[in-house]
């Protein structure tokens, strides 16, 4: 019997998915079609705009193998396919920062190796180091993913889901799509995935009604702005991921998180401000908060004022995140005969991006994952 899987969503989770059943060894394009539905195009949310920050071992217990599997399999992509010059992977120390700006330097900080690069720094403590934690630049990984699948024979669709042909049975037989130009697209569908992100809970409600289940309880989180700066080209940084606690001269506390990047820019998020933006219809309408921006550059001021003095902002950008429902855990695996979810990992799509796509793949054509326990993580454990 032959097959149309259609993924809705074109970001990590979405092209991780797709990746991984192109590679299965059931995979035949002879009699399988697959195809990815993306609103605005690949990697246009938080899979393109993320920090990209990798761990092995940071996880809870219902996400702690998937986090293991993923963590490895970031690894075999970066080597299979030279991941350190496409999309920045490369392995970083890990250090959570204590400043008071106003404060006086720890004298522990001075003696920590690449610290030279921070400011007045009141503690400083190694919280990962290169055998668990490591870092991707987000939109080259996610698209490189996505030109894969293409190559497989994957077919990519810019076009928002309009709605769902069922069977008698209550399986999907087809999927309507329509695009900003006003094309319509109909896709032949046994199987649907819905792997849309912050969109997820609001599709599956409006597709599926009653039958969305634990996918209706995603919900979007606030808005995050970001931004990557570039200091001079002679403010040498290592790699190193930085999660800080400041206290601002005003009394203000803030909580940003910087990841320099092999390409010599930083990215920079964490202002604490998501302004009441509501969740947009496509994810290329999310833009950027001014206040928020304006306090990232103030953070980095703090944290390494002599390489940030003359730094330029080259991007200024936000996203939405997936919350996850009640438990919060990423909800991965089947809502119905059909009818699949992989979606809700919030801060942990980039981290759990292959892994997840590669449990979907099982799922879907074995029934059951085999490379991770996720179990606690299907639909019906909500």
């Amino acid at each position: 019997m032959s097959r149309s899987i259609v993924i809705i969503g074109g970001g990590i989770i979405g092209t991780s998915t797709a990746y991984y059943l192109t590679r299965h060894p059931a995979y035949n394009p002879a009699n399988v079609a697959i195809h990815i539905v993306e609103a605005s195009h690949i990697a246009a949310g938080s899979s393109g705009k993320g920090g990209g920050f990798l761990a092995e071992d940071w996880h809870q217990p219902y996400t702690a193998s998937l986090g293991r599997l993923s963590f490895r399999l970031h690894e075999e992509l970066a080597r299979e396919y030279g991941g350190d010059q496409l999309w920045g992977y490369r392995r970083v120390k890990t250090l959570n920062l204590e400043i008071n700006a106003t404060g006086p330097a720890s004298k522990k900080t001075k003696s920590l190796d690449g610290s030279e690069w921070l400011g007045k720094v009141e503690d400083i403590s190694v919280i990962g180091d290169v055998r668990t934690t490591a870092q991707v630049t987000p939109y080259p990984m996610t698209t490189f993913l996505a030109d894969k699948c293409r190559e497989a024979g994957v077919q990519i669709t810019i076009a928002l889901v309009d709605g769902i042909e069922f069977a008698d049975d209550g399986s999907p037989r087809g999927l309507r799509a329509s695009n900003e130009q006003g094309e319509t697209f109909a896709f032949p569908a046994t199987d649907i995935v819905f792997a849309a992100g912050p969109w997820t809970g609001t599709l599956a409600k409006k597709l599926l009604g009653r039958r969305a289940g634990a996918a209706g309880g995603i919900v979007p989180s606030e808005a995050s702005t970001s931004i990557i700066m570039r200091p001079p080209s002679d403010a040498t940084i290592p790699p190193q991921a930085l999660f800080s606690s400041i206290r601002m001269p005003d009394g203000r506390y803030g909580s940003p998180e910087v990841f320099p990047r092999p390409d010599g820019t930083v990215y920079i998020c964490g202002a604490g401000t998501g302004d009441g933006v509501g969740l947009p219809t496509r994810a290329k309408e999310v833009g950027p908060s001014t206040r928020a921006v304006e306090r990232l550059v103030e953070y980095m001021n703090v944290i390494s004022p002599t390489r940030f003095k003359d730094a330029t902002i080259e991007v200024q950008q936000a996203c939405f995140r997936p919350n996850p429902p009640r438990g919060g855990n990423p909800v991965i695996g089947q809502l119905d005969k059909g009818l699949w979810v992989a979606s809700g990992h919030n801060v942990w799509g980039l981290n759990h991006g292959p892994g997840t796509g590669k449990c979907m793949a099982e799922l879907i054509y074995e029934g059951r994952a085999r490379s991770a326990d996720i179990s606690g993580l299907a639909p019906s454990t909500l």
